[in-house]
């Protein structure tokens, strides 16, 4: 028997079946199949529901101006993207980049540092996930009245049911997570967010409640109306059903709910890419083209080929840098953590991200069309030159961001453009590159004296101990704070005279040891800092120098993680991790009491540039006598002392001194010490220590302390 199609008349029939009343007329043989059948199938008939071809006309032309507001708007912003006139390939290593895109994009481990916000993002950013089958179930009905999203039968399982279940849930947890970021915003009102993206996030948070309470109000209409699919599975929309509201003819409520809640998902889609909510689309994108060189690492800077330095205008940053714009949330967790911005200094690293994107929608056309000529450039749009150099580059705005936006190569890149090509540099900071130039070190002491610190300590150079045909096992990296500066001499001989004691066959460079090029290359001087890095490298090689261990986290970064592109390539451990080894390995044993109630300082480029954390800290509990206390702000929420990025070569005019900030989180623990394994840290933290009158909180390097204990 040929399958009956279902004529008007049996819709009918069907409708008034679904609302309690009979057809009288009809026989059993010519009945279609019961409607818990149909419904069971997610086929059941709408007659009393359906829209009508008007409808059908008006919601199709209101899809098409939507999906083409959209389109338009996403195809210029693809097109701005690839205006970057830098190449920056980031199709490597794709098992890596696709778990980053999981662990970072779907199940956004960074956003779940706050577990506030946390919360409330998942729970919104699961409802897109989630309610997509509904979108289109639900748009459909204009045009096949009934039709569902075919679902998988597992064991003759069919997960229509669970998924109905799970998108009446997540609508609600989005609801809750909408409250949850207006409460924030408007009654909690943290200052990061206290900025001019709060009229745009409240209008898409307005739009992402207005459709899951219509969907969740949509789904109770059909409930109301005995024809909604599956309803045991919709429990939350039939209990809404079994309100009194819905008791009046719920074909009408069906009818303007269906528009109302179509309505929004549309104006949203036209609206989302004119606004910051752009990054729905692009974060989770950025997330898999992360780099994955080593954070520590600067991009080498061609000097031959280059005709310009750095950047002055957005299209000379890589479509990568230009991404980030487009994926930013606007959470100001960068600024936050930012210590220059804390201290009241000019430098927000969310508005580089975010006016590096409205630059390139102001000027993108213009840029396609090749009429730059004019243009304001990035000093005038992005950020004042004040700012960037107030930087310390300690890292923790890229650190903290969620969805792995690079500031700091972009502030490197346009001191880059200041120094290199525009010749603008702080005054009091072109000592110091003078000094690198002549003297090889910053102090501008002569190169000559550089190994005079190890005087009386035995300590022989390399040059000397294979002249002996002494066996080297590793070349102690001294660098030119614990070669010049006196307080951090005293660390380096105590260093040396640990190393002595556990019988390590060492040597070091002495005269022929250079600056590593770190404060010039963060400064911008790319040119100065690759001499001194290629001398360096020469200088090892020249030894068949293979393992090095660096008291200072600056020239272990930068022998470590940029060496290598410049034929540099050796096992390089930060002094923290060598005396760790010494100790587990028993060839060092402290047993001596040092009766000290301390906390520990974790430096930028030790900690969240080469995650060492727990080595140092190792070194500390294995002290007798020695109890530490952490600070709020530590490991990787550590705050900067103030020196890097060059910045302990420039005077800090504007706001409070960064290491005075920190010398107050110090004190807030009130331990009557402070270990770091920096000596740069040291240097910042004994000037905040003198200039606040606070010496009773003395200042040690961690191989201090444990020479203290060795018997």
């Amino acid at each position: 028997m040929e399958p009956r199609t279902i004529g008007l008349a049996d819709r009918r029939r069907l409708g008034r079946m679904a609302t309690g009343s009979r057809d009288r007329g009809s026989s059993e043989t010519d009945r279609p199949r019961n409607t818990r059948e149909l419904k069971r199938e997610g086929r059941f008939p709408r007659e009393n529901m359906a829209l009508t071809a008007l409808d059908t006309v008006a919601v199709t032309a209101f899809l098409a101006v939507s999906l083409s507001i959209f389109g338009r708007k996403m195809y210029l912003r693809l097109r701005y993207l690839f205006t970057a006139q830098r190449k920056e390939p980031r199709w490597d290593h794709l098992p890596t980049r696709l778990k980053n895109f999981v662990v970072y994009g779907i199940f956004q481990r960074k956003v779940a540092r706050e577990w506030y916000a946390g919360v409330l993002h998942s729970f919104i950013f699961w409802a897109f996930v989630i309610l997509g089958a509904s979108v289109v179930e639900i748009t459909a009905q204009a045009y096949a009245p009934g039709w569902r999203v075919p679902t998988p039968t597992v064991a003759g399982f069919s997960l229509t049911g669970p998924l109905y279940l799970a998108e009446e849930v997540i609508a609600v947890l989005a609801a809750i997570g909408v409250g949850m970021a207006l409460y924030r915003r408007y009654v909690i009102r943290p200052k990061k967010l206290m900025h001019e993206g709060m009229r745009d996030a409240t209008i898409v948070l307005c739009f992402i409640l207005g459709i899951v309470i219509s969907f969740l109000l949509f789904n109770a209409a059909d409930a109301a109306a005995g024809t909604v699919a599956l309803p045991e599975w919709k429990p939350i929309s039939s209990a809404i059903a079994s309100t009194s509201i819905f008791r009046f003819d719920a074909a009408l409520w069906w009818r303007t709910l269906w528009w109302t809640h179509v309505v929004l998902l549309f104006s949203f889609l036209a609206y989302v890419p004119h606004s910051k909510h752009i990054h729905i689309i692009f974060a989770i994108v950025n997330t898999f083209f992360m780099d994955l060189t080593p954070k520590g690492a600067l991009k080498t800077v061609d000097l031959e080929t280059s005709e310009t330095f750095g950047v002055n205008r957005v299209e000379q940053l890589s479509w990568r840098q230009l991404l980030d714009g487009y994926a930013c949330t606007e959470c100001g967790r960068c600024t936050a953590a930012c210590p220059a911005n804390a201290t009241g200094k000019p430098l927000n690293p969310m508005r580089i991200i975010t006016n590096i994107r409205d630059t390139l929608n102001d000027q993108g056309g213009a840029i396609m069309r090749d009429q730059v000529d004019g243009l304001p450039d990035m000093f005038q749009t992005v950020h004042t030159d004040e700012g960037i150099w107030a930087c310390t580059t300690c890292y923790a705005c890229v650190y903290e961001c969620p969805v792995m936006n690079e500031h700091m190569p972009k502030i490197i890149d346009m001191r880059r453009n200041l120094v290199l090509t525009q010749g603008k540099i702080p005054p009091e900071s072109m000592d110091m590159l003078r000094n690198i130039e002549t003297n090889y070190n910053p102090w501008g002491i002569g190169w000559d004296q550089r190994g005079r610190w190890a005087e009386g300590l035995g300590v022989r150079t390399l040059a000397e101990a294979i002249a002996a045909n002494e066996p080297v096992d590793v070349l102690y990296w001294v660098g030119c704070a614990a070669s010049f500066d006196d307080r951090n001499r005293k660390v380096a001989q105590a260093f040396a005279r640990i190393l002595k004691k556990a019988g390590v066959r060492f040597a070091i460079l002495g005269a022929e040891e250079k600056c590593t090029g770190d404060p010039a290359r963060r400064i911008g001087n790319e040119y100065l800092a690759q001499t001194m890095i290629r001398a360096n490298v020469a200088t090892l090689n020249g030894y068949g120098v293979k393992r090095i261990v660096a008291s200072c986290p600056h020239c272990f970064n930068a022998i470590k993680n940029e060496y290598p592109d410049f034929g540099g390539t050796y096992e390089v451990v930060h002094h923290s991790q060598f005396l760790q080894e010494l100790i587990r390995g028993g060839r060092l044993n402290p047993t001596r009491d040092v009766l000290e109630f301390l906390t520990y300082h974790d430096p930028c480029y030790l900690g969240r540039y080469n995650d060492i954390y727990n080595e140092p800290r190792d070194v500390l509990y294995r002290i007798p006598g020695v109890r530490v206390v952490e600070m709020r702000e530590c490991r990787d929420r550590g705050f900067c002392c103030g020196a890097g990025g060059a910045r302990m070569w420039m005077d800090e005019r504007t706001g409070e001194r960064v290491n005075h900030r920190r010398l107050s989180h110090i004190e807030e623990t009130r331990a009557n010490a402070v270990a770091t394994a920096c000596p740069y840290c040291l240097i910042m933290l004994d000037d905040a220590a003198k200039t606040k009158d606070r010496e009773d909180i003395r200042r040690f390097d961690i191989a201090e302390l444990l020479e203290r204990s060795l018997s």
